[in-house]
């Protein structure tokens, strides 16, 4: 781009206006400068030393132009062009009569010109900054004229010829010079939009990166943080300026950690237990701050679910068969040994041990390749109330519930969610028969509430019943496999309905509050609906 792309027209450039203001206020300090020191008969002793009256006529009228042009330059009114050009005229008559009222150019007034020769080169564009040199040359010349004719009989000519050319170079250095100048502040005021422009592009790519970003100072206070991390996080703060520690004291922690030099200081964990599981990174930054990058495993962790269930699909796949048959050889000798020594009950109780838990095999079995034959994740939109109510309603018939044992509380009727349904299907069964099994039923009211509710970024499904609660330690191994506490369990349902939400994109958590009830979430991104609406 060429350097003249850079200007801006006369009229359209606010640093031209800026620069009129201060020269206007160059002017009246000038003329106040001029009209006091000869009102207060200050030195220099020649300032209308040649004709009094005139002088204090004009510098006085100077003074009050001056006030007025400065008010009037200030306020941008009018056109700049116009302005500039009728302020200068002004200037060079006024001036011309103060050095003419004082003495002449002997007195060396008329380097005061030069300022307003400057001022025409650096405001006035073109050849207009040389038709302002001209009309002060033309002035002096035409002062030191009069002077002559007047009766002074000194020749003056070469000393206004010498200082009209140099109103002429100075002209010429003014312009180019404010050319410079204006090319350079129009490029530096590009580059900074630019870097605005940058700065708010980048802020844009932040706030809508799915990875939590933060960012902290020395002394632990969170001087950045995007949309994301204050989900992960469950940050209530929408503004930065707050400890760390205060906020998320289990970030704040495996930080410290990590500042410490420890070798393993950043671990998976959840903010809040209704919130996803997420592992942290940090970096140092030059500036001193730490940039704290925070991601959501679930993603991975779907993908890690399907590589294992694919590698427990071939596993079990491979050894089933070899299990179930001599499984099912036991399990036939032990109902024919049980029919031989009926009458014996010692040998009956021997035998009823080999069946239950030849049976108690088998359905672990069965469950496992339950989890590597389950077919593709086929989401479709389910309208979660009129589902919810066809369930609760299939469940409490094959159950034979009572009425109002269960209590189904919709708060969000229009909710809809993409998942498999069968899949769903299988997850709410098993959260709603472990509810229904661990109830009290000698406690007053409904044994078990399924609410759907919805939030800013999620539709939530609750499960609660009113039994004694899940004790601390039992919490920790409640989604691992083949851990129960379930008389008959296999302590593979929770772990697998966890498994199917997260192959669907969903998340199942525990939520612990302070009557210790137990109560089951699962909770589907919101945006979803973008999607299947």
């Amino acid at each position: 781009m060429r350097e003249a792309d850079f200007t801006l027209p006369l009229e359209q450039d606010p640093a031209t206006w800026r620069a009129l203001t201060v020269f206007a206020g160059y002017r009246f300090f000038l003329a106040a400068v001029l009209f006091f020191v000869f009102y207060l008969q200050l030195p220099p002793a020649f300032l209308g030393a040649v004709d009094p009256k005139l002088y204090a006529t004009v510098s006085q009228a100077y003074l009050l132009t001056a006030l007025f042009l400065l008010i009037f330059t200030s306020k941008r009114w009018g056109d700049v062009e116009k302005q500039i050009k009728l302020q200068l005229l002004i200037d060079i008559v006024a001036l011309t009569i103060i050095i003419h009222a004082s003495g002449g150019l002997a007195t060396g007034l008329g380097s005061l010109l030069l300022v307003v020769v400057v001022a025409g080169g650096a405001l006035i564009p073109g050849r207009l900054a040389a038709f302002t040199a001209a009309i002060a040359t033309l002035a002096m010349l035409l002062e030191v004229s009069y002077s002559q004719i007047s009766g002074d009989g000194v020749t003056k000519y070469s000393q206004a010829g010498f200082l009209g050319a140099t109103f002429f170079v100075t002209a010429w250095l003014a312009q180019w010079l404010s050319h410079k100048m204006q090319s350079s502040q129009v490029l530096a005021e590009q580059r900074a939009r630019d870097v605005a422009n940058l700065a708010v592009l980048n802020q844009h790519i932040i706030s809508r990166m799915q990875i939590g970003v933060m960012a902290l100072d020395a002394h632990g206070i969170v001087t950045m943080f995007n949309q994301s991390a204050r989900d992960l996080l469950g940050i209530e703060r929408t503004f930065p300026g707050f400890n760390l520690r205060l906020a998320v004291p289990q970030l704040a922690e495996q930080l410290w950690l990590w500042q410490h030099n420890n070798p393993r200081p950043f671990e998976a964990f959840q903010a809040r237990s209704d919130l996803p599981e997420i592992r942290v990174s940090a970096s140092k930054l030059d500036s001193g701050e730490t940039l704290i990058y925070i991601e959501n495993t679930s993603a991975m962790a779907q993908q890690a679910q399907q590589l294992k269930l694919a590698s427990l699909g071939r596993l079990t796949a491979s050894i089933a068969h070899e299990i179930r048959n001599p499984l099912g050889a036991i399990s036939h000798a032990g109902e024919l040994l049980a029919e031989k020594q009926a009458s014996d009950p010692s040998m009956s109780k021997l035998t009823d041990i080999i069946q239950r838990h030849s049976q108690r095999v088998n359905s672990i079995i069965e469950t496992i390749l339950q989890m590597s034959r389950r077919k593709t994740v086929e989401p479709s939109a389910v309208v979660l109330a009129t589902w919810l109510d066809n369930f609760v309603a299939e469940f409490s018939e094959i159950k034979a519930v009572k009425h109002n044992d269960i209590v189904l509380n919709i708060d969000s009727p229009l909710a809809k969610v993409a998942m498999d349904p069968e899949q769903l299907h299988q997850v709410m069964w098993n959260l709603l028969d472990n509810a229904w099994h661990y109830s009290d039923p000698d406690k007053t009211g409904p044994r078990v509430e399924v609410l759907l509710t919805r939030s800013e970024k999620e539709i939530h499904i609750e499960v609660s019943d009113n039994g004694a609660g899940v004790s601390q330690a039992a919490r920790e191994h409640l989604f691992e496999p083949f851990h129960s506490k379930r008389q008959g369990g296999t302590g593979l349902g929770l772990y697998l309905a966890r498994e199917l939400c997260q192959a669907n994109g969903a998340r199942l958590s525990f939520l612990a509050d302070e009557l210790q009830s137990s109560r089951f979430r699962i909770s589907f991104p919101s945006e979803w609906q973008e999607y299947i609406a």
